[in-house]
């Protein structure tokens, strides 16, 4: 079963594809390689591209055929965002949409999205829980926030089915 992993050449995409391969699904990796690695695609295709590019994303659906989508693709740093809010609401929310409608356009319904622990902001009350309040304090949070409110729509209109995952700390040694 074909999985396609966007942002798979990242740390964390990249041990993501280790992980499905070892349980017998194949990542088909779709990267732009603009902060990701070619050397850390190891466990599938690279397929070079960029979310705002439809029409190539829609060519790896149609020749991949992707059962799922682990979509990891985005800008992640905080400080970068308070500079430069555009760079980020274009990559972050723009990019995701145009994934959103290519699985549309391909029948595709399942989506594991890598939010962040930054749509919390400052939490009133510890611990943090998945139903604490999101009030994010930077552009990434915001970008982040907006694409799970855009999952929500999604899901409720057009029957996708989407696994979120909000890290505070992605480390560890391989």
């Amino acid at each position: 079963m074909n999985i396609l992993v966007t942002g798979g050449a990242g740390y964390i995409g990249s041990h993501t594809c280790k992980a499905l391969a070892s349980d017998g699904f194949q990542p088909v990796v779709y990267d732009n390689l603009v902060r990701g690695h070619r050397s850390l695609v190891k466990w599938g295709d690279l397929v070079v591209g960029n979310l705002h590019d439809t029409e190539a994303l829609s060519d790896v659906f149609h020749r991949y055929r992707p059962e799922a989508v682990l979509h990891f693709a985005a800008f992640a740093y905080v400080g970068e965002s308070v500079e430069h809010p555009a760079k980020y609401f274009h990559n972050n929310v723009g990019g995701s949409m145009h994934l959103l409608d290519v699985m549309r356009e391909h029948g595709v319904r399942q989506i594991v999205f890598s939010s962040s622990c930054a749509t919390y902001g400052i939490p009133r009350f510890l611990p943090i829980t998945e139903s604490s309040e999101q009030t994010p304090t930077n552009p990434y949070g915001l970008s982040k926030l907006m694409i799970e409110q855009i999952l929500k729509s999604y899901s409720d209109a057009y029957g996708v089915r989407a696994m979120i995952l909000r890290y505070f700390n992605a480390c560890g040694a391989d």
